[in-house]
């Protein structure tokens, strides 16, 4: 899939470069370098998108018009579609002018769009305002600006030529330099190249326009390509460039109405109390009268563990998707025929954890086949699904950065570094540009409900603006490029200091010492799935990556700790030869089908899947624990040995710094899981389906803990989605009955009602065989867990009460650890 922000050369650049220099020639940069303009302050306006009320101040800025229909006009002149006259054109009269639909693809640029038209099943016509492209060489295939170095110099000569008079000699200078590189003017065969307004069809970087703020209402239009700015003259509208910029130039822009909608998936969530959804416990009739708990408490529900920013992870092209895109959902969600070929037949993953084989690669907006509960390789985070959840009560959510180096350099597929470090600061800037494309649809930075949070402090207040706390964690095999080969470690204790130093000034505040793979820090837990399927294929690339397989022992009760201290050489006796191929051959029978009965008797497997790695915590392990301590970060248990667990355990206990196990059984033991409770810390499990997330809900939620440890009477159970981790989400049971007794449903707290939710031409819903087939479905699942557990109304009421107070207690621990002794 095309990636979000390319890294490619564009026009825009260049031209910037070469102004910056001609300007600052003729005096017109300050002496810091920076354009002499002052600087504009960045205050966001009020309105509404899609249902949900936005407040904001009531100054006008060029954020302020996102989402909105207005008016173009300069100088007395409009401007309106012409489809027969280039394009566009402009007008004195009013009522003839076009409406824009102002569409942010980032802070302060939008497209522009004058009409969008699509029957079903059809992607969609658009007509958007933006420079043409009569060669077809300026984009590739996802509309990102690829102009070829060699006539974009040749053409920037001629711009500066055309429209800085003064410096034409310059010009002449830079047009020679692009003409060696084997241009020969301003044609490419017999297509003139020199940008020109069009009506383009489609979005793309061709379409994309800079807003820049000159005084209080008055605002210019740049090309994003180019730099040039829109502007009215005697011939109608045309470019100019920003140093020949007059009055025509500048535009103001006017409400107006008739704007067709630019595409989007639907929240198909309406307000009921005008307030939106609750933010502490007292707004919720259900907790007023609940002794124990403080009122002030945040309403709502933790999801521990999720990977958003998955679909750049083991090269970039194993998820098909993405969770925003500045050209929307078209573009976000649009075919994975991209990534894995024709009908999916390259989809290797999808085939080897789920059996999934060839497939409608199609996505918006039919979406044939995916998503889909067990749709491994297909993105199910889209940014407006999150939104959906979160308006259910979701207040915290836990965004793991996921990679393997291993599985990434034996794919075929891929675009991005296969470096474990590089791999996971590309996902940091992606979760960051997350951010500020969710801001600017809401209108300007800040703005928006989605918030990177790097303290306790800084969640609540995120929380209590009504917005969801996005915590950013590690869950890699080789963090910090820590790894080991033979036992030797690939870091020192100094790589591991500066690396993770550099981590947490990105905000990552959450780590996993060890994922699927050994490395310098202990030993992995080994996946015990049964069945063809993931295991295997890890089995292998744990001895690609470190030199050794698994070294299995049969697991002990318990670890057994001497004043705290463990015996590190406790269970390491070296096993014989045969005995270690056994356990070899138990773990790897086991991840394939049983021997038919009458061939049992011949089945060299003892059919145990009692196995433990006999690896524990290192003393590079140790190092990190202190040091993760030192920096106050969250701890992450799962994925590493027991034997490894039980000792981060005896390191974090005697300060009252408590650890998570964020996603059930990859935890180890229950023992394991409830001194983790015991200490203070979150246990947390797939999120699941009717009986099933109910048990799992009071069981985390009623694990024994001491009382300064719970919410009130509750634990707080919150769950993990996995989403996007190569894990299935729930697949739902369920008839047109249960359907028809479920549309529509309000929310917990009885402030939002939910329809089905459509994205496209789709209506998901939780009974048509795809289940939670996106994030979006998690408060239909919510109610229907409610409507139809068979468990008793006391225990549904308890799993429910154990949910929605997971996000205050998920707060409380990460405060816990803020405020535990060094």
């Amino acid at each position: 899939m095309e990636s979000n922000y390319r890294s490619v050369p564009r026009l825009r650049t260049l031209t910037a470069a070469l102004a910056t220099t001609l300007l600052a020639l003729t005096g017109c940069i300050g002496g810091d370098g920076e354009p002499a303009t002052p600087a504009t302050a960045v205050p966001v306006v009020g309105g509404e998108q899609n249902g949900v009320n936005i407040t904001r101040q009531p100054a006008i800025t060029r954020y302020s018009f996102a989402n909105g229909c207005y008016l173009l006009e300069s100088s007395g002149q409009f401007v309106a579609a012409a489809p027969g006259a280039g394009g566009y054109t402009t007008t004195a009269d009013a009522g003839s002018a076009t409406p824009f639909y102002l569409r942010p693809t980032a802070l302060g640029s939008y497209l522009l769009m004058s009409g969008y038209q699509r029957s079903s099943g059809e992607t969609g016509h658009f007509e958007l305002l933006g420079i043409s492209d009569p060669a077809g060489e300026f984009l590739d295939a996802g509309g990102s600006f690829i102009g070829e170095v060699s006539y974009l110099v040749a053409g920037l000569g001629d711009t500066t030529n055309l429209l800085l008079d003064p410096l034409a000699p310059l010009g002449s200078a830079v047009r020679a330099i692009g003409e060696s590189i084997e241009f020969s003017g301003d044609q490419l065969a017999n297509i003139t190249v020199r940008p020109a307004l069009a009506m383009v069809d489609s979005p793309s970087d061709l379409a994309v326009w800079q807003l820049n703020q000159l005084g209080e209402a008055r605002f210019t239009l740049a090309s994003d390509v180019t730099g040039l700015l829109l502007g009215v003259n005697e011939d109608g509208l045309g470019l100019v460039s920003p140093p020949l910029a007059d009055a025509g130039n500048e535009f103001r822009l006017t409400a107006a109405s008739g704007c067709d909608s630019y595409p989007e998936a639907e929240l198909n969530a309406e307000d009921l109390s005008g307030e939106g959804p609750a933010i502490y416990l007292k707004d919720v009739d259900r907790f007023r009268n609940v002794k124990g708990i403080d009122q002030d408490d945040v309403f709502g529900f933790v999801d521990t563990h999720s990977h958003i920013s998955a679909y750049e992870f083991i090269g970039g092209r194993v998820n098909y998707g993405a969770p925003f895109h500045r050209f929307g959902v078209t573009h976000a969600l649009e075919n994975c025929e991209a990534n894995h070929g024709p009908w999916g037949a390259t989809g290797f993953v999808e085939l080897a954890t789920t059996g999934i084989g060839l497939h409608d690669t199609q996505g918006w907006p039919s979406f044939n086949d995916w998503p889909r509960y067990n749709s491994l390789q297909h993105h199910q985070s889209y940014y407006r699904w999150l939104e959906r959840a979160h308006l259910a009560g979701m207040k915290i959510i836990v965004n793991h950065l996921v990679h393997n180096e291993v599985l990434c350099r034996i794919n075929p597929q891929k675009q991005n570094d296969c470096d474990p470090m590089a791999a996971i600061l590309l996902q940091i800037q992606r979760m960051y540009e997350m951010q500020d494309y969710i801001d600017a649809q809401h209108g300007g930075p800040g703005a928006g409900w989605f918030r990177i949070v790097t303290s306790p402090g800084e969640a609540r207040q995120v929380i209590d603006d009504g917005k969801l706390a996005v915590v950013l964690g590690i869950e890699m095999s080789k963090i910090f490029r820590c790894g080991e080969f033979l036992g030797v470690a690939e870091c020192t204790r100094e790589d591991i200091t500066e690396r993770l130093d550099q981590l947490y000034q990105l905000g990552v505040r959450n780590i996993f010492p060890v994922h699927k793979f050994d490395n310098a820090f202990g030993g992995h837990l080994p996946d015990l799935s049964t069945g063809i399927g993931i295991g295997p294929v890890l089995y292998a690339g744990n001895l690609l990556e470190t030199g050794h397989p698994v070294e299995f022992e049969e697991c002990p009760e318990e670890v057994e700790y001497n004043g705290g201290e463990p015996d590190q050489n406790a269970d390491l006796q070296p096993f014989g030869l045969v005995d270690q191929l056994l356990y070899q051959m138990d773990y790897l029978g086991e991840r394939f089908p049983e021997s038919p009965e009458e061939m049992a008797a011949l089945d060299p497997r003892r059919g145990t899947d009692q196995l433990c790695n006999r690896r524990g915590l290192s003393d590079l392990g140790d190092f990190l624990i202190r040091e993760l301590i030192r920096r106050k970060m969250m701890i992450e248990t799962d994925h590493i040995s027991r034997k490894a667990a039980a000792r981060i355990l005896a390191l974090t206990e005697p300060l009252d710094y408590p650890v998570i196990n964020s996603h059930g059984g990859w935890g180890g033991t229950e023992a394991l899981r409830d001194r983790i409770a015991a200490q203070g810390g979150i246990t947390a499990s797939f999120g699941g389906t009717r009986d099933n997330w109910v048990d799992k809900l009071t069981r985390d939620g009623n694990r024994p803990r001491a009382e300064q440890y719970k919410v009130g009477p509750f634990g707080g159970a919150g769950f993990a989605s996995d989403v996007n981790g190569i894990a299935q989400l729930a697949a739902n049971p369920g008839t047109a009955t249960d359907e028809a007794g479920l549309y529509p449903f309000t929310s917990i707290d009885g402030r939002i009602r939910f329809g089905k939710q459509r994205t496209g031409d789709r209506e998901f819903g939780l009974y048509d065989g795809r289940g939670v087939a996106h994030y979006g479905l998690y408060p239909d699942q919510i109610a229907d867990m409610i409507r139809h557990s068979e468990r008793s109304p006391a225990q549904v009421d308890d799993a429910i009460n154990q949910l929605f107070t997971s996000a205050e207690a998920y707060l409380r621990m990460w405060e816990r650890i803020e405020n535990a002794p060094l």
